[in-house]
């Protein structure tokens, strides 16, 4: 749990939200398509984020639902900044004095994202699946029938005859 948290912490909001921070703020040397993309970058991490507070609530199934969808949306995104980024050449004015690509500074920021992803999935779906999980679920499927097959209290709160009328 400690591991998913700080991953979350590290490599989503901060080297992601940093990359796309960076292409917000340099849109003009970007393109639109950028700003948009660093924008959807910080709605996927906001879901991430949402996907790891359900975990810590237990509610298994919904984080790693959101926590796929928000994971593959930065997967699609981190594909095409690296795609423009390879077929364009860049370098930003920092990299290009380390020799670095920017398609490789974006692959590595957007990357830990998976990392997270993978934290999530790995938690949430084998707490899921345990032994302990399934037993319970199974109790409460047997209290729920319990219940359904009772009979229902007397809305008069007296105790009545076939006919309904009350004695």
């Amino acid at each position: 749990m400690i591991a998913l948290i700080l991953s979350l912490l590290f490599c989503t909001w901060l080297t992601g939200g940093a990359t796309a921070w960076g292409w917000i703020a340099h849109a003009d040397h970007y393109g639109a398509a950028f700003r948009l993309a660093g924008i959807a970058v910080f709605a996927a991490n906001c879901g991430m984020t949402a996907a790891v507070l359900l975990c810590l609530f237990r509610r298994d199934p919904a984080a790693a639902v959101t926590g796929t969808v928000c994971g593959l949306a930065l997967l699609v995104i981190m594909l095409f900044a690296v795609s423009a980024a390879e077929q364009n050449g860049w370098s930003g004015q920092t990299e290009a004095h380390f020799s670095r690509q920017a398609s490789a500074v974006w692959r590595r920021g957007l990357g830990g994202n998976l990392l997270t992803l993978f934290l999530l999935l790995l938690l949430s779906l084998t707490r899921f699946f345990s032994a302990d999980a399934a037993a319970e679920r199974a109790a409460r499927r047997r209290m729920r029938a319990e219940r359904e097959q009772a009979p229902a209290p007397s809305v008069l709160g007296g105790s009545t005859g076939g006919d309904g009328v009350s004695r």
